[in-house]
């Protein structure tokens, strides 16, 4: 497993709790002792001095739709010390998610929540909503997969927990499932048919914690095309930014700002310096809050391997490194 921590030189900065730490003045931390076999399409997502990294696609992940090899590689999760660098696999309690790579993240406080994915085996696709507890490390069903309600069975796609008056809300966003046996659409949501019986969307999703139910609020603004294998950030309470992505005209390099309200969302198509990156998907992206104002990183992606830092405020990108890291295709280091 290639995985490397970097800590960012700004003066002052902090990083958001539901990010991780990506770029530095090169200052490798390395892991002398266990480490996680090598996989892909994974998350890892940052509670407090921990990073939890689960599933992914793995060498020895069977092609089966449950059975008790793959139980029980899905029922451990990494977990990596940041203080002290080290790695420690830790059992899990319950049934966890059968959608084990290609999954949506996001934290809440110690809940660590898990939409869709993919199952492994031809192209099946879910569309459930899991939590994980990282004090009980216990999994809990919040909503089945089904055919008749909420976001479409789907993987590559996003999700960001925000709040509104004190109640916590994941709003799912795009991505791309099989075209048919799947949920109904959702009104004035559009599906791109892709090769080999699949789909793509821009579907919006909100979920209400506290209530368990799906909802599909109102979209004003620039709402993207439909779109797969982009970031989508928390940069506050209720705002979000997403980049890059997989999209009908290929790859983006555009940037949204969206704002999460009740009912409605928001995007706005962020304007930005001349200089910015290259249209990407796949790659990884981490919120950095400063004394210096709020910034966006952006690393990698298929076929690149740059690192670019994105200004929120002044709308200006920066391009740090031109060959950073040795980043693979769809490789996730970001809540």
């Amino acid at each position: 497993l290639n995985f490397k921590i970097f800590d960012f030189t700004l003066s002052g900065c902090q990083i958001d709790p539901r990010s991780i730490t990506l770029f530095s003045s090169i200052k490798y931390k390395l892991t002398l002792d266990y480490e996680p076999v090598e996989r892909s399409d994974h998350s890892t997502v940052r509670v407090g001095d921990y990073l939890y990294m689960w599933g992914g696609d793995q060498p020895d992940l069977p092609k089966v739709h449950n059975n008790d090899k793959k139980k029980a590689l899905s029922s451990l999760m990494e977990v990596y010390h940041l203080p002290t660098g080290r790695w420690e696999q830790k059992p899990t309690t319950g049934n966890p998610p059968l959608g084990i790579w290609a999954y949506a993240s996001a934290a809440i406080g110690n809940e660590i929540f898990y939409f869709g994915g993919r199952c492994n085996h031809d192209s099946c696709f879910h569309n459930s909503l899991y939590s994980f507890n990282v004090d009980t490390f216990t999994w809990r069903e919040l909503s089945p997969t089904t055919p008749h309600h909420g976001p479409m069975m789907k993987g590559y796609c996003g999700m960001v927990a925000f709040q509104l008056n004190g109640k916590d809300y994941l709003a799912v966003i795009g991505g791309r499932g099989p075209s048919s046996n799947n949920t109904p659409t959702q009104p004035n949501a559009k599906y791109q048919r892709l090769v080999a019986n699949s789909k793509r969307t821009n579907e919006i999703h909100y979920y209400k914690v506290s209530s368990g139910k799906w909802s599909s609020p109102n979209v004003t603004g620039d709402r993207p095309p439909p779109i797969s294998y982009f970031t989508l950030t928390s940069i506050t309470n209720d705002c979000a930014i997403l980049f890059g992505g997989a999209t009908p005209d290929g790859d983006s390099n555009n940037t949204y700002i969206i704002n999460f309200s009740h009912t409605s969302v928001n995007f706005s198509d962020l304007r930005v310096s001349k200089q910015k990156p290259q249209e990407r998907s796949g790659h990884s992206s981490v919120f950095i809050n400063s004394n210096f104002g709020p910034h966006l990183l952006v690393v990698g992606g298929y076929s690149k391997d740059d690192c670019w830092l994105l200004d929120v405020d002044k709308r200006i990108w920066k391009q740090l490194l031109r060959h950073c890291l040795n980043v693979a295709a769809y490789e996730k280091w970001w809540v």
